[in-house]
């Protein structure tokens, strides 16, 4: 990207592909989406205005999703990267947190964007029941490519993960640059989820949508399921720089979004057991706390504790050399808390750069 006269930004021609959808697939934000994605967020719209759910128990990965993973359709495994323990777990008890998306602020407590995320989740099994049998040669129809690019959107940013990260941000900007933040609440994480949703999806939307599939089951997935790739060369993921988005929706199956453009809807790849295994080192090293697989799966960390994970990084890079002035920009890392390489004592902040959407990813 660059104008290529040494000043500003624009963009460049790098390749031309035929589109295969017919329609250009970005919603612009959210002004302009298709019937599906207005229809379901006008229904997280009326839960939005109600004050009925008095559900404690909020699951931030859908129970639908999960019971791919499930011999019996009730019970996953589940090992504890805490503490490298593992045993078979209830769906319903995986992947949820009491009160998680409990907002507390104004004149009232309420449990209302359960509710609105239940919708999200009825989306996502709908999806999942398009997915699971697609094959070669059948159609992928634009709306659902459209909603799913929402869908993953969402699931990225809904997560225990994502919360640490954008409350981690919050703790530097107070502790680091003496700005005067409040703690993160749930409804602050919320709020950003479903403010970003939009431009997040363009970005997903505006790349490949592949299969790929393991004849031997071997994907696994984590209480962070969409992860990106790590790819050699980058400095962290993101959207910018990885050449590949995952989400396994089945041991046997990995929905992908990736850079490498063609002139077809969806391509299916059969993978080998090199790309499985990045897919799955990506998985583990993604989790937040809980990675889920087969009963038989004998190739995971178990009795080993992960202390490193996920982590805010904070960067500076000089707006001048002759001036102590910096712009700070929020990635992620990887270690046991967050990783700053900001100047120190900090230099004058002219601005920060915190990615896309609220997990800069």
């Amino acid at each position: 990207m660059g104008d290529g006269k040494g000043g500003g930004m624009g963009w460049k021609v790098v390749k031309r592909v035929p589109n295969p959808w017919g329609q250009v697939p970005i919603s612009g934000g959210g002004r302009s989406v298709v019937a599906t994605v207005a229809g379901y967020m006008a229904r997280v719209r009326e839960e939005a205005n109600r004050r009925d759910c008095v559900s404690r128990r909020h699951h931030y990965v859908p129970q639908s999703y999960l019971r791919a993973w499930s011999p019996d359709g009730r019970r996953v495994r589940v090992l504890d990267t805490r503490n490298g323990t593992e045993r078979l777990q209830v769906v319903r008890d995986t992947c949820v947190k009491e009160n998680f998306y409990r907002f507390t602020g104004g004149t009232e407590a309420h449990n209302q964007a359960e509710a609105m995320l239940a919708v999200i989740d009825d989306e996502t099994a709908r999806l999942l029941r398009t997915l699971y049998p697609w094959s070669p040669g059948d159609d992928f129809n634009f709306d659902d490519f459209m909603s799913l690019a929402v869908v993953l959107a969402l699931q990225r940013n809904r997560t225990p993960q994502i919360r640490r990260y954008l409350a981690a941000i919050d703790t530097w900007q107070r502790e680091r640059a003496a700005q005067t933040i409040r703690p993160l609440t749930a409804e602050g994480h919320v709020t950003a989820l479903f403010e970003s949703a939009f431009r997040a999806a363009d970005e997903h939307s505006t790349r490949q949508l592949e299969i790929w599939d393991d004849p031997r089951h071997r994907f696994i997935t984590s209480d962070q399921p969409v992860q990106l790739s790590d790819d050699a060369g980058q400095d962290y993921a993101s959207l910018a720089t990885s050449s590949h988005l995952w989400w396994p929706i089945s041991p046997g199956r990995l929905v992908v979004l990736s850079t490498e453009l063609k002139e077809v809807k969806v391509i299916r790849r059969v993978v080998d057991r090199a790309t499985v295994d990045r897919v799955r080192r990506a998985t583990v090293k993604g989790a937040e706390s809980v990675i889920i697989a087969k009963p038989n799966d004998s190739d995971l960390p178990v009795g080993k504790r992960l202390n490193r994970r996920p982590q805010l990084r904070v960067d500076c890079s000089a707006v001048a050399p002759d001036e102590r002035k910096c712009r700070v920009r929020f990635t992620w890392g990887y270690g046991t808390g967050t990783v700053d390489r900001a100047c120190d004592p900090l230099c004058a902040m002219t601005g920060t750069n915190s990615g896309t959407g609220p997990a800069a990813r």
